[in-house]
Parts: structure tokens; C-alpha cells; sequence
């Protein structure tokens, strides 16, 4: 069971990368060099919001789906490959579980 790591332009006013790591236990990982910022979340907190030519990624604190922790801003189909590769995670750790 290994994490997968993509390194995605963000969609925003500046131009600045983010390096996300997926780990198969159900959590991501999300750092930003250029800001030193580090977020990390379930992947029940995760919401996806498709606005024209980006995508915005809402982590919502816990169960409430009020309070915003952080957000992303990625192009469609980067978006579309963190989806897939979420999906992929989940399945992989379901498989493993079955396993055991």
C-alpha cells in the first residue's frame, strides 16, 4: 500500500504548486512551498466544486459542513486525476482490509 504524489499548478491569482500526496488510509496531504503552508484531511472532509475552468476543493472541519478549514483551487482535469486517484486509494484499502 504506497501514498501517490502528483505536484499540480494551482488556479489563482499568483501562479504557485502544491505537492499532494494520497494516502491509502484515507488522507491527504497538501503542501504549498511557497506560502509554508501544510494541510491534511480525511477524505470524507474533502467537497469538489466544478466552477467553469477550475475546480475548487473544500475541506469541511469534521462532520460540519460549515466550517472551512482550507480550499484549493486546481484546474478541472488535475482535479479529475486527484478524484481518481482518491478512488483508487479507496479501493486499494478496501481490498486490503477484505484480506485480512
Amino acid at each position: 500500500m504506497l501514498a501517490e504524489s502528483r505536484h499540480v499548478l494551482l488556479s489563482g491569482e499568483k501562479p504557485q504548486f502544491a505537492d499532494i500526496k494520497i494516502i491509502p488510509t484515507g488522507m491527504i496531504e497538501v503542501d504549498i512551498p511557497d506560502e509554508a503552508k501544510h494541510y491534511q484531511a480525511d477524505f470524507e472532509q474533502l467537497c469538489f466544486h466544478r466552477r467553469s475552468q477550475k475546480t475548487e476543493i473544500v475541506c469541511h472541519a469534521g462532520n460540519s459542513n460549515d466550517a472551512v478549514q482550507w480550499t484549493l483551487d486546481l484546474a478541472n482535469e488535475d482535479a479529475r486525476e486527484l478524484l481518481g486517484m482518491i478512488e483508487r486509494a479507496e479501493d486499494e484499502f478496501e481490498m486490503l482490509m477484505r484480506s485480512l
